[in-house]
């Protein structure tokens, strides 16, 4: 037997040997004798450099190095016998396992996945939803989508689209708190004051809802600041942050806290084009880029596998065309 494949062979025998945390029961599992599963993994302690098991009188116990590598044989032998499947039955089964930010899975994507399903109903679709970014070494997921600034060098990445920001608010907190402001223009492309200084005072009587959600910075008032520093108006550039606030760490969350007048939340506009549409908000500044998009995150390589090609290639049609 070659090398290669012995280390094969006892990565396997391993595995079910920390499955079962006994030799014995793996040599059962194998149908080897226990004396051999006993050499295969002193070979691969060996190799490696590293002990793989603590052996107690009565028991076995994992190193932190035999946890560490049967996370990651665990990982590996899932993806082969998952494209095993894929090659021996020419269609897409299996488990398709995608990580999300809350509110771009809420708000843009579930929306659209009943077409990805009806294309590939033999694949198992598991979501799992984080704020901040999934470590694929830990977490068994097979494509991730985060809203970020783009910083991904050791993975596959692939922006989707780039998003805006945009304060919000329900149309009757408008007319409670700014309603005497008169707007020359109310949509996304920005209002037109008649009169800065009502609009300053007004501004400055608002509560804020804040919101963190899939946003390394830790200082509360990131987005506001970073939608300020944006505006051509220079008027509006001068406004200060008011005191009055409200802490989401749900980007979903606080736009319902703003359709339901708690305040003005900054909105991301690919994420509240429906209730704009709707009028369940209005959108009565000026938008900016918020220096950030939407990228779909997997391990190099990992890209063209059959089920994560699949649905690349079909979200890559549902992408805004502008």
């Amino acid at each position: 037997m070659g090398r290669k494949q012995q280390v094969f062979t006892n990565m396997h025998t391993f595995s079910v040997a920390a499955k079962f945390l006994s030799f014995t029961k793996a040599a059962e599992e194998l149908f080897i004798s226990q004396g051999a599963v006993s050499q295969r993994i002193k070979q691969l302690e060996q190799e490696l450099g590293f002990m793989l098991f603590v052996r107690l009188t009565r028991r076995l116990e994992l190193t932190v190095e035999g946890e560490r590598l049967l996370q990651a044989l665990n990982q590996s032998f899932d993806l082969i016998y998952s494209e095993i499947d894929d090659i021996k039955f020419k269609e897409l089964s299996g488990e398709l396992y995608i990580g999300l930010a809350p509110t771009f899975a809420q708000s843009w994507l579930l929306k659209r996945l009943p077409e990805f399903q009806a294309m590939y109903p033999n694949l198992k679709i598991k979501l799992r939803v984080k704020a901040s970014p999934l470590n694929f070494q830990h977490e068994p997921v097979d494509l991730a989508i985060y809203y970020s600034e783009g910083h991904h060098a050791e993975f596959f990445s692939q922006k989707l689209f780039d998003e805006f920001i945009t304060p919000v608010c329900s149309p009757d907190y408008f007319d409670s708190q700014l309603g005497a402001i008169h707007f020359k223009e109310n949509n996304l492309k920005g209002g037109q004051f008649e009169n800065n200084q009502l609009l300053v005072d007004s501004f400055g009587g608002l509560t804020l809802i804040h919101c963190s959600e899939s946003l390394e910075s830790n200082q509360p008032q990131y987005e506001w600041k970073y939608w300020l520093d944006g505006q051509t108006d220079e008027q509006v550039k001068k406004l200060v942050i008011p005191e009055a606030s409200v802490l989401i760490n749900h980007a979903e969350m606080a736009i319902s806290a703003a359709s339901y007048s708690m305040g003005m939340a900054m909105g991301r506009v690919a994420l509240v084009e429906e209730k704009l549409q709707t009028n369940e908000l209005i959108a009565p500044f000026e938008s900016v880029p918020s220096g950030r998009g939407y990228y779909l995150i997997c391990p190099q390589g990992q890209q063209t596998r059959p089920r994560n090609k699949a649905f690349i290639d079909w979200l890559t049609t549902c992408l805004p065309t502008t």
